[in-house]
């Protein structure tokens, strides 16, 4: 920034001396000033940077925001080392939603500017919305102690006060009682803080109220009473209309006192104020029970719930308690009438759970709200064709895949209500009734998650003795379930008895599903000689994804110049941008299953080139980039960013899935990977656990093997082992990855291990 002050300042000096300039009364020209040396490369890169950063400053203020954001991108090329470039883009990047830049500026702002705590103070607090605590407090430490803050102190004392969360987060509680001290050093003397700002008393003696309320609850959780009775007494003091929350605490202390009907005396005074949140009532339920009380519970919630009716959580709370009572017939009602204003997953878990102890009569009410659901929801008829939709239409569909989305989601954390849900479609099925295409769909995906294959199995193949006019929904829904169980000699069998009796169902599904079958019973020839059939029988529309199969399969076979050679002559044939990314993604897998990394990247760039918001091409250049351990930030911050545009793509509002609120499995483990390249043992460890705990995630061989090598590392060893076997499991269970060189490697990580 001094650089760029010098400069302005310079020109701001010549134009107030313009005037002086003009009133000269000598006839001869000024002599022109003639440099001692010529201007540096950087003095003259430096200059063009002022220039291009008042632009951006002018162009910025015209909301101009992608042209601003080049101009100073423009600046930063020629000068690296200039934080107020640095600065100007933060803020741009964060409102073009280009986070990983953003973070990335923000960085670079403290190192060249160590005391710029309001950058740094935005840096941390995105840190922590991202769920990277550790590097969030790691900041605000940095920050907390510029000099510059004693000059500011509502900024000082709300960075200390989020400190304090995420030191008592990380269970760091002495470092947030001091973070907390901090801030009541600046609150409870107010006129300093008023001397510096308009601030409102008022506001400023009930935030210091609120502070010492949350420092009496850390003296809670060190069990130190008197200081936690000392904390709440000095925030009832500076703000008496705290006194009903105040009890809550209170109740708490009683209860680790073991004194319960104190505490139940507090709870009751404090739910007096009607709250919203549930804790209160909880613990007065808890205290209900260990008093000997248990029957005063469903009347003291009925008229809690009589006296605040619009509190919904209080509503659901009450139907839970009806049901654990087995007052069914009040409960029911609550649970439809909730879900009319607002079809959370908290309330399909209640109303379910109603279902369940109907059993064979709640399975089926509960397949038809999901298929009538996800039939309204579906910008497809029952059969996979697209339907139009208008405006209005389009607003039911939405509203209707909220509650699918509630509703799936219940059922994938429930296995029981599968199982539940599972026999209600047979008879559905085996009845010539008809299920929206999507419902079999996500029941077969729940039963291979619940790890029911022979129920789901069961399933497909009594409606496939049936008939019917869903043929090829149930083929697909079998062979999808027999894929999930790794059954490839039943998939085999199936593909060839639907090869001779199927009547409405594309023989391209069949040759596809027997060539991925033989594949994973490494019989190659075989494998290579279904998926040629599928390449003969496909239709012109079905033509690129059947010879980009064959591509794959070769590549898996180990003929990469074969499958190199496929994918390169498609890239001739097609030119649509979809298809020609689709073939890119392809050929860059096979360069890389070729090692030939390079080329692989070049597929990616290219992809990225044409759409930079690829998150695929991200994840996957990010991950070719860690696995040969080069470019480590660059390929971070390119999977950070692969799973930020998954995420906003699974929000969709339309969008009905099993994983809309779960990130990718491969993803997730990228992330992990490039984490452990960069040693950051811990966080690979948290990242690479999530993955193998996420779909896809746990059936992948590669993943099981990063994770042994992160316990390796953390000295684990028998936790590596186990990773190890379970990798080497998959590879042999005849899944989607054939055993390859990382498998012999594995089994050699094994032996020396033992």
């Amino acid at each position: 920034m001094s650089r760029l002050v010098a400069w302005f300042g310079g020109g701001l000096f010549l134009v107030a001396l313009a005037p002086l300039a003009a009133q000269t009364t000598d006839a001869d020209p000024p002599t022109r000033h003639a440099p001692v040396k010529p201007a540096t490369r950087r003095e003259l890169d430096h200059l063009e940077a002022v220039k291009l950063y008042g632009r951006g400053v002018a162009l910025e203020h015209q909301n101009r925001l992608i042209e601003a954001t080049r101009t100073f991108e423009e600046a930063r090329r020629l000068d690296p080392d200039s934080a107020a470039v640095h600065r100007a883009l933060v803020p741009l990047y964060f409102a073009l939603d280009r986070l990983d830049d953003a973070l990335a500026s923000c960085q670079r702002v403290l190192e060249l500017d160590p005391d710029d705590f309001e950058t740094g103070y935005r840096y941390a607090r995105h840190l922590r919305m991202l769920g990277r605590r550790k590097q969030a407090a790691a900041v605000l430490t940095r920050i907390a102690a510029c000099p510059r803050l004693k000059e500011r102190l509502e900024v000082r004392a709300q960075i200390f006060y989020d400190l304090g969360q995420l030191q008592e987060e990380a269970g760091e509680l002495d470092k947030a009682e001091k973070s907390l001290r901090e801030v009541l050093a600046i609150l409870d003397h107010p006129a300093a803080l008023m001397e510096q700002g308009p601030y409102n008393r008022d506001e400023i003696v009930a935030q210091a109220a609120e502070t010492h309320e949350r420092l009496g609850k850390l003296y809670l959780k060190s069990q130190k009473s008197a200081e936690a009775i000392a904390e709440f007494q000095a925030a009832l003091k500076k703000d008496p209309l705290r006194s009903a929350r105040l009890a809550l605490n209170l109740a708490e202390m009683y209860v680790a006192q073991g004194d319960p009907q104190k505490a139940l005396e507090q709870v009751e005074q404090y739910l007096r104020s009607q709250p919203q949140g549930m804790e209160g009532y909880e613990l007065r339920i808890q205290l209900q029970k260990r008093l000997g009380r248990a029957e005063e519970i469903v009347p003291s919630l009925e008229r809690s719930a009589a006296a605040d009716r619009n509190n919904q959580a209080l509503q659901l709370l009450l139907a839970r308690e009806y049901r654990k009572a087995g007052q069914i017939y009040q409960a029911e009602p609550i649970y439809h009438k909730l879900l009319e204003q607002s079809p959370t997953v908290e309330v399909y878990r209640g109303l379910f759970q109603l279902y369940k102890d109907e059993k064979e009569r709640g399975g089926e009410r509960l397949l038809t709200e999901l298929d009538q659901a996800i039939g309204k929801a579906s910008s497809e008829d029952g059969q996979g064709k697209k339907r139009e939709l208008n405006e209005q239409q389009r607003e039911e569909a939405q509203r209707a895949a909220v509650h699918a989305k509630a509703m799936l989601l219940v059922l994938r954390e429930d296995a029981e209500l599968v199982k539940l849900v599972l026999p209600a479609a047979i008879r559905r099925l085996s009845t010539g009734a008809r299920l929206h295409f999507t419902t079999s769909s996500m029941l077969a995906e729940l039963a291979g998650r619940a790890r029911l294959y022979e129920e789901a199995e069961k399933l497909y193949r009594h409606c496939l003795q049936r008939g019917g006019r869903n043929e090829a929904q149930l083929y697909t829904g079998l062979l999808r379930v027999l894929s999930l169980a790794h059954k490839n000699r039943e998939i085999i069998a199936v593909c060839q008895q639907g090869l001779k009796n199927a009547r409405s169902t594309n023989r391209v599904l069949f040759h596809l599903e027997l060539a991925s079958a033989y594949m994973g019973l490494n019989q190659v020839r075989e494998s290579l000689a279904a998926v040629e059939e599928a390449v003969q029988t496909a239709e012109p529309e079905l033509q690129l994804t059947c010879r980009l199969e064959r591509a794959q399969l070769l590549s898996q076979a180990e003929r990469h110049p074969q499958a190199i050679a496929e994918c390169q002559a498609l890239l001739k044939e097609y030119n649509q941008e979809g298809e020609v990314h689709k073939i890119r993604y392809v050929l860059s897998a096979i360069y890389s299953a070729a090692q030939q990394y390079d080329k692989a990247e070049e597929q990616l760039l290219l992809i990225l080139k044409d759409d930079p918001d690829d998150a695929t091409a991200n994840n996957d250049l990010g991950y070719l980039w860690a696995d040969q351990n080069k470019k480590l930030d660059e390929a971070e911050k390119r999977i950070r960013r692969a799973l930020e545009l998954d995420k906003r793509q699974r929000n969709s509002l339309m969008r009905v899935g099993l994983d809309s609120d779960r990130d990718n499995a491969a993803f997730v483990d990228s992330l992990g990977w490039v984490l452990f390249r960069k040693g950051d043992w811990q966080g690979a460890r948290r990242e690479l656990e999530k993955a193998v705990s996420l779909p896809v995630g746990d059936d992948d061989p590669v993943v099981w093997d990063h994770l042994g090598d992160v316990y390796f590392r953390l000295q684990e060893m028998d936790k590596a082992g186990q990773a190890w076997r379970k990798a080497i499991a998959l590879y042999e269970s005849g899944g989607r990855r054939r055993p390859d060189e990382r498998y012999r490697e594995i089994k050699e990580k094994l032996k020396h291990l033992n």
